[in-house]
């Protein structure tokens, strides 16, 4: 009995999942058909705005009007394939409902504006033109409601395959399935508020997608992440000073010893505080601005996208202490500096910053799809 149960819930799984792939292809394949025919149709409008002979603007017109009424009937069949998807799950697939219909009668509009032409009739230019203006506009809430329902899953495998922190280009990956970057950037601002539909944190402002995983444990992982490397710090120093003892080795081969122990650790704990000061005002700064995709308040969120970068920091600051001791720029026989310190690990980080902001810029300002893009508007 128990076998037969649980045979019939992975079936009834499978069935869901062959369901809603369905669907989810029955948007992407509409995309498709109306990004052709709105292609096809610019085309045709842009010709019939040139100046000289017609005919090819007639023809153009001509050859959309049978593209349309084409995919008017196989759209109507793909409706009928899916409507029995509903049918046998309504319950699980009732979330789409609105956009299916959405989509029909985007279909009944271009139906309207295109009829079949009778025998003999003449349609002039101005009124193919009027009527290629409003099939603009039916086609991009067409494309528009079909884009916000496929991108989604498939965003969700490009995330798979980025690291905690990584900006996806939402622009650049999906510029082809919507007319231009306004459209995609309008797909994006509608997926925003759901932020259960993809693991990232979307930045709309910057059209970029910032992988994050939702589980609350994995943003506390993040944070321990953290907290072992700066403790990590820690048990570098003690092992530092104990090394001249276990090796045998002079004053003179290595400075460090125990009785600089607190000493070390009060200049570790110092650096760490200006590195940390450093973000506190770059944070406070991008939330003024407008810049950053996480408030204030969301500091487990922020350390969660930023865990690479933090501990990549923690281990820099570990190199300056080390090089503060080699070359003697920390003089510990005065005691413990805490404004030399502090300032250290805050401009420390800050001149990583402007660098790392440089390397950007040059990779950007360098990369041949951008040059391309360049030259091409020029």
């Amino acid at each position: 009995m128990e076998a037969a149960v649980a045979q019939t819930q992975s079936d009834k799984a499978s069935g869901d999942t062959a369901a809603f792939y369905s669907i989810i292809s029955y948007f992407r394949e509409t995309n498709v058909e109306g990004m052709r025919i709105l292609d096809r149709l610019s085309d045709a409008i842009a010709q019939s705005k040139a100046d000289g002979d017609h005919s090819a603007a007639f023809q153009a017109f001509a050859d959309t009007l049978q593209v349309i009424r084409k995919e008017i009937v196989e759209a109507r069949l793909r409706a009928a394939a899916i409507q029995k998807v509903r049918d046998s799950d309504p319950e699980n697939h009732a979330w789409y409902a609105r956009e299916l219909v959405e989509v029909e009668n985007s279909w009944d509009d271009l139906d309207q504006l295109w009829p079949v032409p009778a025998d003999g009739a003449v349609v002039s230019l101005a009124a193919l033109q009027a009527r290629g203006n409003s099939s603009v506009k039916v086609l991009d809430n067409l494309i528009f409601t079909c884009a916000c329902q496929s991108i989604p899953n498939e965003l969700e495998n490009y995330l798979k395959n980025y690291r905690i922190g990584t900006r996806l280009d939402f622009v650049a990956i999906f510029k082809d399935q919507l007319p231009d970057e306004a459209a995609t950037r309008r797909v994006l601002a509608a997926l925003a508020p759901q932020s259960d539909v993809v693991s990232g944190l979307i930045d709309v402002n910057s059209a970029a997608i910032v992988k994050a995983d939702q589980r609350w444990w994995r943003q506390v992982l993040s944070v321990v992440l953290v907290l072992g490397t700066v403790g990590l710090g820690f048990g570098l120093i003690y092992l530092a000073i104990h090394f001249r003892d276990w090796f045998q080795w002079s004053v003179t081969d290595w400075r460090v010893g125990p009785d600089q122990w607190a000493a070390l650790n009060g200049a570790y704990v110092l650096v760490l505080l200006g590195v940390l000061g450093h973000w506190i005002l770059d944070r406070v700064k991008q939330n003024q601005a407008g810049t950053s995709i996480t408030p204030l308040a969301e500091w487990l969120m922020w350390v969660h996208i930023n865990e690479v970068p933090i501990t990549v920091r923690i281990s820099t600051v570990w190199l300056l202490v080390a090089l503060g001791v080699a070359f003697q720029t920390f003089d510990f026989s005065k005691g413990i500096q805490p404004l030399t310190y502090f300032l250290a690990g805050y401009f420390m980080d800050s001149t990583l910053d402007a660098l790392i902001g440089r390397l950007n810029n040059f990779i950007s300002d360098n990369d041949p799809d951008k040059k391309k893009a360049l030259q091409a508007a020029s």
